[in-house]
């Protein structure tokens, strides 16, 4: 028997938390929401800014939100860190150790949770009135915790990784770099010796400090620059520093054409021959895990096929630990994009009624 305390035994948080999730209803509802059980959490930091990295919760699905009109406590995880305030002060408490209670809690069908004496809040003999702040989201203690749920059996839901790279990607693509992010000095290592044979310039450097001169920095600047896109500038700064004095010509078409072309960057050789390159970012240490869009994964199939293998080629630049702060980086390099050669997930489905 697996039971949570044991799971948790390693986690020692300063706080503890019953978090309200609505994400179920939302989604039966056709709604988009940034909640993602066990991956992600959402709140507004002017409603409760309570929450530390470290601090673990449980999940409360509310009676608003339940076929049978009665909430119950299923789920929980710890936070692994929490991304910056936007302009409005949303913010996302990221999961890692996610946990699901083989049995939920649930009001009034569950004894145990109908007499269960709270230690850090007040509750009313026989009502659950006033007892959940309006903003759904709850502090209890450490008693309370593990009286509640310690002894419980779980499962771990999805991955069994507890850091999910694919939600920290997605997230990273949201976030802002720090202002005054600048590409001069930044220290590149590329993987592996195979990696460097594969550059399109076929110069083999492992590591590469950019020199920037290649960089527009008054429209860097005046973006709003994400990960991804700063990794897209990065990676373009570094192949016009490779075939600085060639004829080849090097644009970032994600820029000048829009992001619907199915790459991020176009390089044009003299004999008529193309590389696209598209740039996949990270500031984890996961080199796979990235996403590709239909667009994107439809260009890179098209260019294995011999009809346009001949003067088409698709690469993939991973760039991963990506610091800005101490302007490093990673970077794996895919010359080529077949489907024997990667296991595809899908992560969305488009739904038509026949």
């Amino acid at each position: 028997m697996q039971k949570l305390k044991d799971y948790l035994s390693e986690v020692h948080p300063e706080q503890y938390h019953i978090f309200d999730s609505h994400q179920e209803k939302m989604l039966n509802r056709g709604m988009d929401h940034k909640d993602r059980d066990y991956e992600a959490y959402s709140y507004n930091i002017h409603k409760n800014n309570k929450p530390k990295a470290g601090d673990v919760f449980l999940y409360r699905r509310p009676g608003k939100s339940t076929a049978n009109r009665k909430f119950n406590i299923y789920g929980g995880g710890v936070i692994d860190y929490i991304t910056e305030p936007d302009a409005n002060g949303n913010v996302l408490a990221i999961v890692k150790l996610p946990f699901k209670l083989k049995e939920p809690l649930e009001q009034k069908n569950s004894k145990f949770l109908e007499d269960f004496e709270w230690h850090s809040k007040k509750k009313k003999p026989g009502s659950w009135e006033h007892f959940w702040n309006q903003y759904g989201m709850n502090i209890i203690d450490e008693k309370d915790f593990y009286g509640l749920v310690g002894d419980q059996e779980y499962i771990v839901p999805g991955n069994t990784n507890p850091y999910n790279a694919d939600v920290k990607e997605a997230v990273e693509e949201l976030k802002e770099i720090t202002e005054g992010f600048n590409i001069k000095g930044f220290q590149i290592h590329i993987e592996d010796e195979e990696d460097q044979k594969k550059m399109p310039s076929g110069r083999e450097k492992a590591l590469h400090e950019l020199t920037g001169k290649h960089v527009d920095y008054k429209k860097l600047q005046s973006a709003k620059t994400s990960v991804g896109k700063a990794g897209e500038f990065l990676v373009l700064d570094l192949l016009r520093e490779q075939y600085e004095g060639t004829d080849a010509v090097i644009e970032h078409v994600a820029e000048t054409e829009g992001d619907g072309c199915g790459y991020d960057i176009r390089i044009s050789m003299p004999d008529k021959k193309e590389i696209y390159v598209e740039v996949k970012t990270t500031t984890s240490a996961y080199i796979d895990g990235f996403y590709l869009t239909p667009c994107e994964l439809n260009v890179a199939r098209q260019c294995r096929c011999e009809k346009t293998s001949k003067w088409k080629s698709y690469y993939i630049y991973r760039v991963y630990n990506f610091d800005t702060k101490n302007k490093t980086a990673n970077i794996k390099i895919f010359d080529h994009f077949d489907d024997a050669d990667f296991r595809l997930a899908p992560t969305s489905w488009k739904v038509h009624i026949r």
